[in-house]
């Protein structure tokens, strides 16, 4: 989750849509995504994390971060190296060079939250999408089992349902038994059809394995 200075992170989202939410949320299922996604990753030299530049952007805005450090540093040691003519820098010198260094530290903490959104983004988005196709295969796992208790029910009514056909021998009964038995659209055929065809078909059923 996003932690620290809750008053400058604020500041900084103000200027990014979005991005007050993500402080201080949990990612409760992160240790599961990353064991998930674990063999998903590169492991070279060059890998790149959640935590790091997802973006070719990105990449340039590092650059531009230690372009940006260089310049702090050149300008404190143009300052340190300058002449001193008296035995006091100058104060307005001292102050310009302040400024300057806390627009770019400002200007480095703005670029590495921005990166740190986009990456808790790109979590959020792949949670999402695995939380669906979660629900999605539970649902249909649910369907197949509602369909199988059913089949097994008719099952168990079947022969009974058969005896109530009269006209039939036993050894009729029990031959029309298996063959519808053994196959689930005969099954729910027989079942769902009006009580003065079921005679008609099961005789065509028997006629057809002759």
């Amino acid at each position: 989750m996003v932690v620290g200075d809750k008053e400058l992170f604020m500041g900084w989202a103000k200027s990014h849509p979005g991005a007050p939410a993500l402080y201080g949320k949990p990612f409760v299922n992160y240790d599961k995504l990353c064991e998930i996604y674990a063999n998903d990753l590169a492991k070279g030299g060059k890998a790149k994390g959640p935590g790091d530049h997802l973006e070719v952007n990105e990449e340039q805005s590092t650059a531009d971060i230690t372009e940006t450090t260089n310049q702090i540093k050149t300008a404190d040691e143009s300052n340190s190296h300058a002449p001193n003519h008296s035995s006091n820098p100058s104060s307005g010198t001292k102050s310009g060079v302040d400024r300057k260094r806390i627009m770019l530290e400002d200007d480095l903490v703005a670029t590495e939250l921005t990166n740190v959104s986009k990456s808790i983004r790109s979590l959020v988005e792949v949670e999402t999408g695995n939380t669906a196709t979660l629900n999605a295969t539970q649902a249909a796992f649910l369907h197949e089992i509602e369909v199988q208790k059913k089949l097994d029910e008719r099952r168990n009514k079947l022969f009974p349902e058969l005896k109530k056909l009269s006209t039939f021998s036993q050894q009729q009964i029990v031959k029309a038994s298996l063959l519808i038995g053994q196959d689930a659209s005969k099954l729910n055929l027989l079942f769902d059809s009006p009580d003065d065809c079921k005679l008609e078909f099961v005789r065509q059923v028997l006629d057809s394995a002759n």
